[in-house]
């Protein structure tokens, strides 16, 4: 029987001597439906799920909360944030729930961005260059983005099955494009602020490496057992690696829709500028 747990809560589960992070997870009404235990090093994950729950669904969870833990436990640097890659280079845009990270990034697919991460990316060092890599998720939007985007809501898939769900949003359709690559190098990092309700056009700044490294160390993935840790070793050295390597720039989106297809066109304009963003 799946243990009626808070939405998400990772708990410490003992065995002997063996150790377990579970994770549990219900439906709008509260009533568990799923669980997964994750191995103390990261390296196994089981799950437990009610019959008749959709493999899409258990997907979602794994790729994004439970793999927050698997990463953490293995040691692995990710930031809350979302990947995008055009003609070779990556950007990542980080900002906390409500700064527009997933409509940024959706409203930069119309410019031929191609979205290959959501919400977690991981970083690998390769060569001496930061790449972040593909992950199982694409920017997922509420329905006035998706108009204000030029879709109808009405058509397109959401990101959960059941259409009760907490913070269901829906999911663009994808792009027609060749395969993308799993790892690629980071060009930018797009730091967001919360939007600016008096603002009318797209706000922001160049960062030089004493600015970013808070808003950076803001957004890496927290081991959820531990989440005031310090950031690791590793974690400081990419980066490191990334203020050396990529343009890294505070923006603050006008808090209207009807803006947002043109700050995207503006962010586009200027990564085309050969990477830098700042004003």
């Amino acid at each position: 029987m799946v243990p009626d747990l808070p939405y998400g809560t990772a708990a410490v589960i003992r065995h002997e001597e063996t150790v377990w992070i579970e994770q549990s997870y219900g439906d709008p009404d509260d009533m568990p439906i799923c669980r997964f235990r994750i191995s103390g090093d990261g390296r196994l994950v089981l799950s437990d799920s009610m019959a008749g729950l959709a493999w899409s669904d258990l997907y979602s969870l794994f790729t994004e909360p439970v793999m927050r833990t698997v990463l953490s436990r293995l040691g692995l640097v990710s930031f809350h944030a979302s990947a995008l890659v055009k003609q070779g280079a990556a950007i990542l845009i980080m900002g906390q729930k409500g700064a527009g990270k997933s409509s940024l990034s959706a409203a930069l697919t119309r410019a031929g961005w191609q979205p290959i991460a959501d919400d977690l990316v991981r970083i690998v060092e390769r060569n001496g260059h930061c790449l972040a890599t593909a992950g199982g998720t694409v920017p997922r939007i509420n329905a006035d983005t998706a108009r204000a985007l030029g879709f109808d809501p009405a058509g397109l898939a959401t990101r959960w099955t059941n259409p009760r769900a907490v913070g269901n949003k829906f999911v663009l359709p994808a792009l027609a494009s060749g395969t993308l690559p799993s790892e690629v190098p980071i060009g930018a990092v797009l730091l967001l602020d919360p939007r600016g309700p008096d603002l009318e056009m797209l706000n922001w700044r160049r960062m030089d490496g004493a600015q970013a490294v808070p808003g950076l160390i803001a957004n890496l993935t927290p081991d959820p057992l531990n989440p005031s840790a310090r950031p690791t070793r590793q974690a400081m050295r990419l980066i490191g690696g990334l203020l050396r390597q990529a343009a890294i720039c505070r923006l603050r989106l006008p808090d209207r829709l009807d803006a947002l297809i043109t700050a995207a066109a503006v962010v586009d304009a200027r990564l085309a500028e050969g990477g830098s963003v700042a004003a």
